[in-house]
């Protein structure tokens, strides 16, 4: 299991390092003490997130619903404002002077990778082994995905340990448009100033941002330094803000849409803005395409 903090870098340029870092270090020692409580092995913290293993299925999905119920409780000073993701697989692994090695771990951070704040995602092999009937009857087919260097696609399974009433809307939440409407495309074409790159289903993500580790490096005063992601899910090219002062977007016909810490899903062509409008943008805009 990763279990990660969703929106530190927000955290840190809203609060400052010292204040982030010592929010995120209580909600973590919350999330390892859960952890162990439910029989599981830290294994090590990696920046604000937390790497578990567990040796019972059951016991690591009860731990994952629990640690998000805990972050949800405005009781507890140590969670408020805070939200986490979670990427959980099944499968034997490699321990080494107190580290974990392997394939499993990999898809592990692959799914948490996708998740968003306040979901938990584990793989099909995991829900194969849950005997729980209370986790079995929250376990919810939520995609299937190709991993590079697999054959056999991968199911991806929801947690849904919410109300049924907070996620009815899950599944449309994320499109501009009907997507059933529309081909489905191949590869979203970016360019920003003469600078092009692209994203196809099998691609990683693309972080864009003024911060020098960002794919696609975008400078201005308004813009966070890992301002928002660019990724493919379920096939389709799905943006998700991360930033202060949000996104804006305008597509080819005019529409017009602003995201702030959240995500929709990009078809047919139009510009993208970090921090500022489109109208005060200028040429600071990236330009997208889905072919």
């Amino acid at each position: 299991m990763f279990a990660d903090v969703a929106g530190s870098t927000a955290l840190y340029e809203n609060l400052g390092d010292q204040e982030a870092r010592e929010r995120i270090t209580k909600a973590l020692n919350t999330l390892i003490s859960i952890s162990k409580r439910h029989r599981g092995t830290l294994v090590k913290t990696i920046g604000d997130e937390i790497l578990v293993y567990f040796l019972d299925p059951d016991l690591s999905l009860l731990a994952a619903q629990l640690m998000q119920e805990t972050m949800e409780d405005l009781r507890s000073p140590e969670t408020i404002g805070l939200s986490i993701r979670i990427g959980m697989h099944y499968g034997p692994i490699l321990i080494e002077e107190n580290d974990i090695f392997g394939d499993t771990v990999n898809v592990a951070a692959r799914l948490v990778g996708m998740a968003k704040a306040r979901q938990i995602l584990c793989s099909g092999k995991l829900s194969e082994k849950a005997h729980s009937h209370d986790m079995l009857e929250k376990l919810r087919l939520f995609d299937r995905i190709r991993l590079k260097g697999k054959e056999v696609p991968l199911d991806i399974y929801l947690l849904a340990w919410e109300p049924d009433a907070d996620i009815t809307n899950m599944a449309t939440a994320g499109s501009f448009t009907n997507p059933a409407k529309d081909t489905q495309p191949q590869m979203l074409e970016l360019e920003y100033r003469g600078k092009q790159m692209s994203l196809a289903l099998d691609s990683d993500t693309i972080q864009v941002g003024r911060g020098k580790d960002c794919d696609l490096i975008i400078s201005g005063d308004l813009i966070s330094r890992f301002h928002a992601r660019i990724e493919v899910r379920r096939g389709r090219f799905v943006i998700t803000d991360q930033s202060t002062n949000g996104t804006f977007i305008r597509t080819e016909d005019g529409q017009n849409f602003f995201l702030r810490r959240e995500e929709n899903t990009l078809f047919g062509s139009g510009v993208i803005s970090l921090g500022s409008s489109i109208e005060k943008a200028g040429d600071n805009l990236l330009h997208y395409r889905c072919v």
